[in-house]
């Protein structure tokens, strides 16, 4: 017969509690929206999960999934729903009855705060004016770069430009055409889609006219994009310095601007970006709405015209090259949206993509123009759809194992974090052609991932969350003096390839771990891992403010009954999906028409301005 004293007793109740304790679940830090389908990661945990409240009430108890093994972190990890509740506030997570978190959130409007940081962020990168407290607070800031006149690098010509405005690309002060093509596009879509949703959210940021703050701050950039375009139509690649400047501010890089080369890719990406702010723009600014699309025609007819003009950095240029091998998909993006936009059938495109949109690959977006405008391109949509599906459901059944989040081994490249919130926009856009929940379920879960329910424990954009990263590779950031990085920006994520691990004081020691989704640091040396950019932040910002679009009562004018979330907001606040956003055939102007919501098309489905 065994016998136990107290002492034994002791010492198996401590071993159990240090078991209990040893629990981590992974949370989205920003917090869970009150209605929706909520779940956090818990690895190395046994015995019951308790959710409990700021006086100490258990109000919830769950069960944890089988576990499963996530391979880009190596975890064995359980899922744990706890979708039943539904009353806001910050609760506390009990594991096997120790506490393991305290600061679960769950709120209406839970992502309301982060789309907009996220979007004002590009206030932060506006290169040519200086940034006033007023606006920017403690990182406000000194104009830089305001020489308009740049000159004209020997792989672009000779002479000078006037060239002003625009974003700042990344960590650095390079602005780039092809970076800021995906990158504009994407924020055009987010207001294409959800037009009165934007158009009195504001982030306070300097008005421009009549304009809402989203088409405002893009505007800025796509002014500076326009002057990137020569006489000919060719659009200049980039407008930079010949090779980084150092970790000083803005003002304090004076070297010399260099408008540097012409090619394909930055030409068909400006043609498709400048033919959605042509619809964008037009019912606040016709004039610039004209220029916009001209601008776009004269584009596409010089690419057209010289289908393989590749760019490549030239021997004396340092700064980033956006080289693109394969041009085939910028010009069936720029044919699309002129398509959608002029009904010119000498534009319109066929076939369909399963790469999830990049820089270096734009196909995806041409599927999502065919996919989102069944009656200007018929069969095509439907194939383009069909595509859209197919990606999407391999998407839904990833996140519904492991961490719950859609990222597998192969998606960890630099900027795996971009490549996470394309995911979630793929995944919105399924759920807009079908209304299926699965895939805004799947969607919620890549915001999830990105605010911290994710194997480093952290949300990745600055300044929100728990943990968030406090040394990007953010020029700005490091030279100004402030302890706080710029707030709501996506830094680039976990990523094994290790560009930037070197002996040289300026890179970084190695910070591998011999697993994708663990391989970062938070230091400034990362460049690889811990740098911002414009096309990063932008699937985040669509991503985040969509949804809180749609729980709001909104959906895009394409999507099908359902997809706005009327359900999810008090009805005094709901906005009814009106019948007339259903086709209606109209009479006027002496012409009969299809009207579509506020659009209108001939009968032969080409739109109408």
């Amino acid at each position: 017969m065994l016998r136990f004293g107290l002492k034994q007793y002791a010492a198996i109740t401590l071993s159990l509690a240090a078991a209990a304790s040893a629990a981590t679940a992974y949370i989205n830090q920003v917090g869970y929206r009150t209605g929706d389908t909520k779940e956090f990661a818990l690895v190395d945990g046994s015995g019951t999960v308790e959710i409990v409240d700021g006086s100490g009430t258990t109000v919830l108890t769950a069960t944890p999934s089988a576990a499963s093994n996530w391979a880009p972190s190596g975890q064995s990890v359980q899922l744990v729903d706890f979708s039943d509740l539904k009353t806001p506030g910050t609760y506390s997570i009990k594991v096997g009855g120790q506490v393991v978190r305290n600061d679960l959130k769950i709120a209406d409007s839970p992502f309301e705060d982060v789309t907009k940081a996220s979007l004002k962020w590009y206030y932060y990168q506006r290169a040519s004016m200086a940034l006033e407290e007023t606006y920017a607070g403690q990182w406000k800031r000194a104009a830089g770069h305001t020489n308009e006149t740049a000159q004209l690098h020997k792989s672009a010509g000779s002479g000078s430009l006037q060239s002003s405005k625009g974003w700042y690309d990344a960590g650095d002060y390079g602005r780039y055409i092809v970076n800021s093509g995906i990158t504009t596009y994407t924020l055009l879509s987010l207001y294409e889609h959800f037009p009165d949703y934007f158009k009195t959210l504001k982030w306070n940021i300097p008005a421009d006219g009549n304009l809402p703050d989203l088409l405002a701050e893009i505007k800025y950039n796509l002014d500076w994009m326009l002057t990137m375009q020569a006489s000919d139509g060719a659009v200049y690649h980039k407008l930079t310095t010949l090779q980084f400047p150092g970790d000083v501010m803005p003002n304090k890089d004076t070297e010399q601007l260099y408008v540097i080369g012409k090619g394909t890719a930055a030409t068909f990406d400006f043609a498709a970006v400048m033919a959605v702010a042509a619809r964008v723009y037009r019912p606040f600014d016709a004039s610039y709405a004209d220029k916009c699309l001209e601008a776009a025609k004269k584009a596409y007819a010089w690419g057209a015209q010289n289908p393989n003009v590749k760019f490549n950095n030239p021997s004396d240029v340092g700064t980033g090259s956006y080289a693109d091998g394969s041009l085939g998909d910028e010009k069936d993006f720029a044919g699309t949206e002129l398509f959608v936009t002029t009904g010119d059938a000498s534009y319109k495109t066929s076939g369909a993509s399963h790469n999830l949109p990049g820089w270096a690959d734009v196909s995806g977006l041409a599927t999502y123009g065919k996919a989102t405008h069944a009656a200007e391109f018929g069969n095509v949509a439907q194939v383009a759809k069909d595509t859209l599906l197919s990606v999407a459901d391999d998407f839904e059944a990833r996140s519904t194992t492991g961490f719950g989040v859609v990222m597998g081994d192969n998606d960890f490249y630099w900027g795996s974090n971009s490549v996470a919130g394309n995911q979630g926009v793929w995944l919105l856009h399924a759920y807009y052609l079908t209304g299926d929940k699965k895939y805004y379920v799947a969607a919620t879960k890549v915001l999830d991932y990105l605010l911290g329910k994710n194997p480093l424990d952290m949300s990745f954009l600055t300044g929100y969350g728990t943990k968030s990263p406090m040394m990007p590779h953010h020029r700005p950031s490091t030279a100004d003096g402030v302890k706080d990085p710029v707030p709501g920006m996506i830094v680039g994520g976990p990523q094994p390839g290790g560009e930037d691990i070197g002996s040289q004081t300026w890179e970084c020691k190695d910070y591998r771990t011999g697993k994708p989704a663990t391989s970062y640091t938070d230091n400034r040396c990362s460049y690889a891992t811990n740098e911002v950019a414009i096309n990063w932040n932008a699937p985040f910002a669509y991503l985040a403010g969509a949804i809180e679009a749609i729980n709001a009562g909104y959906a895009p004018s394409f999507a099908v009954d359902g997809v706005a979330r009327t359900d999810a907001i008090r009805p005094a606040m709901a906005r009814k999906v009106r019948a007339e956003q259903g086709p209606k055939l109209r009479f006027g102007d002496q012409m009969l028409y299809v009207e579509m919501g506020d659009k209108r098309f001939d009968l032969r489905g080409h739109r109408l301005h």
